[in-house]
């Protein structure tokens, strides 16, 4: 019998790339890799798996608790062989934690001789291709048989409550308005109004992609609720899928309907279709100049192409059959050329030896090789943890390079002059340390593992050259995945040692040797991590103007804050949003934490959404549990963008009728499971740094502050 061809694919809170590769990879068995917080989609994906490819045997392997634990990994792996009887022969690393991806990389390492070597793959979103680590393997076209909607946000956890069309809808796709009026003749003018409408768009999606293969169309949907069953917790007018990538379809009455609910649609959007949704608002009436802008003004995370806005007049006019429905919102991305200078793997050299750790047993300053990510935080705690002599930063194209250079100097001079009062620009580059800190002469492709690997490659081999005897550590915690994957290629090429840190411990982590460094808390240049914002001076209620206030209960961020300043054990800094001061960007300002408080290395950041809001007429309306909860959700992601795993988010409220729905809401966006333990509403303790994405909803009155005020963070 021959040998069975094994996959791991990781497996992390978007389950649809896992799904795809585990379709498209050559494989006969496919193990799904997660940590305990992904058990329950991996499992989603496994069974999904069953009914699509039959012909597969597929099983779900779990890291523990920790997803950044190299060593549960390796473990994993190590079970993995035992029960296949071969070494896994490709790994998906689309999913997951960059340390699992590494670490499943470095534990795969070179193969045993006979072995095929392993091949590391990622599911690049610009091109939808499986592509290869090594740049001399052509990419994958993605295999999506058999994928539709109700599988796609099956694997998210959501389902229909209903299979067909509401009875409303029906009436009105066969008789129009007449039709519905007859058959209910009770409705509401303006409900006759919004079903007519929805039926036309329905109408028209379907009459324009009859008959086109790998295109569906839906009608209205709602999601059932996963904690009350037998309720609705979001609704879609319409559903057009194109192969595995989904365009919801909201159809409102009028252009202000649009701004007001935006937020929330693009939320359960993504939430029950993952990264793959896009959206299209459909109102009536005439287009609106400047509409999609004043969307994105109102929730700068809407600022992109997966957010349309068109009149239904646009849409009849500019979508007239599925070509221009393909080319408008489902266009087809290039394949990206080959580099012709691409080595095959079997021409490279293999691990060299690395008999000294350059983490734990140092000798020396090692030389530093790492990745500017979105997030800069974590490439100052690299220079502060490993102090190197010199440094490489890789950046992608994409990366801001603007002031990182000097904030890095500062941190390694801080690192080994601790308490000295830390020099200005001038000073940094006169004692050196600004050019002990160098960018790499070419940005690289952030989803090119393969030419990262070559950059970090030859610079840790010119670097060698002059001075031999210096240990080399490559930091693998920041940049893209793909940035991470390619470091660690070319640090098992060249003997250097791969370190991580674990930032929930404060430790740095070396891959290579096991071994474990317990760091003190970096020097951090929060004035570059927490762009937009500013320190705050004086009361918080003085830095925001009346536009800002009607955004964001600033007297409960306030108390909040002032309770954890002084329960803290250490110095604070306190933070504030610059848009509430400014009546041209305040109206953004619940999209984001009102005050954001650090703690050395940890930022904790305050966002109190307001219960209304003002519109363009002036009128203050009440907003909706989910517009509310979907601020939260935006907050979050704007913190965890700045600071990743150091950062978390505490969304305040006061105590009210709305709130409790408002905390399932949350909850089931950041997808907390049903009895998961995310802290509910009443701020539960054991909350802390390590799980960004999820905040804590925190009920109380200022006149009251609960225990939780009281945390000491900058123990955590």
């Amino acid at each position: 019998m021959d040998t069975p061809r094994v996959a791991v694919v990781l497996v992390g809170r978007n389950p649809t790339p896992a799904l795809l590769s585990s379709l498209t990879l050559p494989a006969d068995r496919v193990v799904l890799l997660c940590s305990d917080g992904t058990r329950t989609p991996a499992e989603r994906v496994a069974a999904a798996l069953a009914r699509l490819a039959p012909d597969r045997a597929v099983s779900v392997e779990g890291v523990g608790p920790d997803p950044h634990d190299p060593a549960g990994v390796a473990a994993a792996l190590e079970r993995v062989h035992r029960a296949h009887g071969t070494a896994p022969r490709h790994l998906d690393y689309t999913g997951g934690t960059k340390v699992m991806s590494v670490a499943a990389a470095l534990y795969l390492g070179a193969p045993a001789p006979g072995q095929a070597a392993p091949r590391f793959h990622y599911l690049d979103p610009a091109t939808d291709l499986l592509r290869s680590a090594d740049p001399a393997e052509p990419p994958l076209p993605l295999a999506d048989a058999g994928i539709d909607l109700g599988v796609l946000a099956g694997i998210h956890g959501a389902r229909w409550l209903s299979d067909r069309e509401p009875a409303t809808v029906r009436a009105a796709l066969r008789g129009g308005a007449r039709g519905l009026r007859e058959a209910f003749p009770g409705l509401h003018p303006t409900e006759v109004r919004g079903v007519v409408n929805e039926a036309d768009v329905l109408r028209h999606l379907r009459h324009i992609t009859r008959g086109r293969d790998g295109v569906e169309v839906l009608g209205p949907r709602r999601v059932a609720d996963p904690r009350h069953p037998a309720d609705s917790i979001a609704d879609f007018d319409a559903l057009v899928r194109f192969r595995h990538r989904v365009l919801c379809v909201e159809v409102k009455s009028g252009p202000e309907e649009v701004v007001a609910r935006a937020g929330w649609t693009v939320a359960k959007a993504r939430r029950v279709f993952g990264n793959v949704a896009k959206v299209l608002f459909v109102h009536t009436g005439p287009a609106v100049p400047g509409l999609r802008e004043r969307v994105a003004a109102h929730n700068p995370a809407l600022n992109s192409s997966q957010v349309q806005v068109w009149s239904l007049d646009d849409l009849r006019a500019r979508l007239s059959d599925g070509e221009a429905l393909h080319r408008a919102f489902f266009p087809g991305g290039a394949v990206p050329a080959r580099p012709a200078s691409a080595a095959p793997p079997a021409d490279r050299p293999a691990q060299a030896p690395a008999p000294v750790c350059a983490v734990t047993a140092a000798p020396a300053a090692p030389i530093l090789v790492t990745a500017l990510g979105s997030s800069r935080l974590g490439l100052l705690s690299a220079v502060h943890a490993h102090r190197p002599e010199r440094a490489l930063l890789l950046s992608s194209h994409q990366g801001m390079r603007a002031g990182v250079r000097e904030a890095a100097a500062r941190a390694l001079y801080a690192a080994e002059h601790p308490g000295a009062p830390l020099p200005d620009a001038e000073g940094l580059r006169a004692c050196g340390y600004r050019d002990r800190i160098r960018f790499a002469a070419d940005p690289v492709d952030g989803f090119g593992a393969g030419a990262v690997a070559d950059a970090a490659h030859d610079w840790i081999g010119r670097m060698r050259g002059e001075d031999p005897g210096r240990p080399v550590v490559v930091d693998v915690t920041t940049g893209t995945k793909a940035m991470s994957l390619g470091l660690a290629l070319a640090a098992r090429r060249s003997g250097a040692c791969v370190a991580c840190q674990v930032v929930r411990d404060r430790r740095v982590v070396c891959l290579t040797h096991g071994g474990a460094a317990v760091q003190d808390r970096a020097v951090v240049a929060w004035s570059l991590v927490l762009d937009g914002y500013a320190p705050l001076v004086g009361p918080l209620a003085d830095a925001v103007c009346e536009q800002g206030s009607a955004q964001v209960d600033v007297p409960l961020v306030a108390a909040a804050a002032e309770h954890m300043v002084r329960a803290a054990g250490g110095p604070v800094g306190v933070w504030v949003d610059g848009s509430l001061a400014d009546p041209a960007t305040a109206d953004t300002a619940r999209e984001r934490p009102a005050v954001v408080l650090t703690f050395d290395d940890r930022a904790l950041g305050l966002a109190a959404p307001s219960w209304s809001r003002t519109v363009r007429s002036g009128a203050v309306r009440k907003v909706s549990r989910g517009a509310w909860a979907q601020s939260v959700s935006a907050a979050t992601g704007h913190l965890n963008l700045r600071c990743d795993v150091a950062g978390k988010v505490m969304a305040l409220t006061r105590p009210g009728g709305d709130v409790g729905r408002a905390a399932e809401l949350v909850a089931w966006i950041t997808q907390e499971e049903p009895d998961g333990s995310g802290g509910g509403a009443d701020g539960a303790a054991g909350w802390g740094f390590g799980d960004p994405q999820r905040p804590v909803l925190v009920v109380a009155d200022p006149g009251a502050p609960p225990a939780v005020w009281d945390t000491d963070v900058s123990t955590l």
